[in-house]
């Protein structure tokens, strides 16, 4: 598994041990590791007579492998934010570029409308005139055939 990281560049040892270890203790496999353990060390209680240094063993294994655990999982993750991070900044990014071309294509639009609308609406402005000149000799027309 081999993580990419931001600005280009590589994971060092510790990062890469980091990003295998989280992957192999989020297995399915690890989980029954760990409960074997504990079956195993449950089992093992009469034979020590439960005493203090074996509740103490699995005290003390719990608490360092979660103490290690803490900090490999804490490494893997906050370089996942920095992905995570780095990748919103470019959608973001995008997001901004397309906002602009699209500012850009309506100030385009408005003006072909502008330009190309004007010789419409002079067309339509005239035809509207020669149809109220038509009407009106209708009108006339009728009139005269009435009286």
């Amino acid at each position: 598994m081999a993580p990419s990281h931001p600005a280009g560049s590589r994971g060092g040892r510790f990062d890469r041990f980091a990003d295998r270890m989280s992957y192999a203790i989020g297995q399915p496999v690890a989980f029954i590791v760990a409960l074997f353990v504990v079956v195993a060390w449950a089992a093992t209680g009469p034979l020590a007579s439960f005493s203090d240094t074996w509740q103490l063993i699995i005290n003390t294994g719990t608490t360092v492998i979660t103490f290690l655990m803490v900090f490999l999982l804490g490494n893997a993750s906050n370089r996942i934010t920095e992905r995570q991070d780095a990748f919103m900044a470019r959608i973001l990014e995008e997001e901004n570029r397309l906002d602009a071309e699209e500012r850009l294509i309506r100030k385009l639009i408005d003006r072909i409308d502008v330009q190309h609308m004007r010789p419409i609406l002079k067309h339509l402005d005239e035809q509207d005139h020669e149809l109220q000149t038509a009407t009106q000799h209708i009108l006339q027309a009728l009139q005269g055939t009435s009286d």
